[in-house]
């Protein structure tokens, strides 16, 4: 059964995976912090692998050079906040938007829908990220992992979101590249969309079941107005 968008008034976006390949900066940060421990540089096709679970577990991942693992507070505190530093001195530097985004963001404009980003980034990083790359103006908010008392997969940051774009959950969709994001949208009630490009810690994002997939942002007026019915 085909899903229902004819109530969406609202899309709600992902930011790392969904709009932006910000890994390319990311890995410049993470190998920064690791030089400075003495340790060896990761690729980045690794360091793409770490990223979809936010900051602190991409730090651990990369000081351990596991998935799951853990070098304890002691080394992971002090770690990020460096990371934090770096990645705040380059945050756009080598970042680009996916293809097909800037046509998804104007034709979603162009349908009269409000939009928002949801990340579990910063909003510190977020907004710079976003007016680097020309795209902050078509958001009527951005919902930063520093904005609600706890992260995505929790619903509280889309509920901020939604609170602030005044609109029900009913009314809304998410577009996300990870489990994460799926299981977000499915705690706050909204039907959710995915892109397979992205960062969901190396695993097919098929596997999360979201309402429907999209090759591209592009595709993404299309589908609403195809299926407003």
């Amino acid at each position: 059964m085909k899903a229902d968008f004819s109530k969406v008034r609202a899309v709600l976006y992902d930011l790392d995976g969904t709009l932006v390949d910000s890994a390319p900066d990311l890995a410049v940060a993470v190998n920064r912090v690791l030089a400075d421990r003495g340790q060896p540089a990761r690729e980045e096709a690794e360091i793409r692998r770490w990223v979809g679970n936010g900051a602190r577990r991409l730090i651990m991942r990369a000081l351990t050079g596991e998935h799951h693992g853990d070098p304890g507070d002691e080394h992971t505190d002090p770690a990020l906040e460096q990371f934090f530093q770096y990645y705040g001195e380059r945050v756009a530097e080598r970042s680009r938007l996916y293809p097909g985004v800037s046509e998804g963001l104007a034709g979603v404009a162009e349908l009269g829908l409000a939009q928002a980003v949801v990340t579990n980034k910063p909003r510190r990083f977020a907004e710079p990220l976003l007016e680097a790359l020309g795209v902050r103006d078509y958001m009527a908010t951005v919902v930063g992992g520093d904005c609600a008392p706890v992260k995505k997969p929790d619903p509280a940051p889309l509920r901020l979101a939604l609170e602030r774009l005044g609109v029900e959950p009913s009314q809304a969709l998410m577009v996300g590249d990870s489990a994460v994001d799926v299981g977000a949208a499915r705690n706050t009630g909204m039907k959710v969309v995915c892109v397979p490009y992205g960062y969901n810690a190396g695993n097919a994002i098929e596997d999360a079941f979201p309402d429907l997939m999209l090759h591209s942002l592009a595709e993404l007026p299309g589908m609403l107005r195809s299926r407003a019915a």
